[in-house]
């Protein structure tokens, strides 16, 4: 009947201590997830050229070299457009993952012992039967 005796405290630190230290886990999953895309970042510079690749402005009377620089510089944040649209997506997709992945455990680890319990009672039923 020992083993018996620590449940209650096993009560106690599930559902304070541990159920604390569940949800500081999962702030930093999300603040790791959304630093690490730097959506925040992306954002503010969603319209900056590729990697910082622009042609130097020519004159107006150079009407080749101006196009050639308007079409470069184009294409660059377009470039640069689409690159962090993809990176913004996939970071927020892999928060939107991350949340109700932390719900689902979160509430699995709300209905932990009570599983135990039963997993407890089911082999014990089935051990008394052989």
């Amino acid at each position: 009947m020992r083993p018996f005796i620590i449940f209650p405290y096993y009560l106690a630190w599930h559902y304070t201590f541990a159920l604390k230290e569940f949800f500081s886990i999962w702030g930093n999953v999300t603040w790791f997830l959304y630093n690490f895309f730097s959506i925040k970042i992306l954002f503010k510079t969603f319209f900056s050229p590729f990697k910082r690749l622009t042609e130097k402005k020519r004159s107006l009377l150079d009407i080749g070299g101006f196009l050639e620089t308007l079409l470069v510089n184009t294409l660059m944040r377009l470039i640069g457009m689409i690159l962090r649209s993809v990176i913004i997506f996939v970071g927020l997709v892999s928060l939107f993952v991350s949340f109700f992945l932390g719900l689902i455990s979160f509430f699995v680890w709300l209905a932990l012992p009570f599983i135990i319990v039963a997993l407890l009672i089911v082999s014990l039923i089935g051990l008394l039967k052989i």
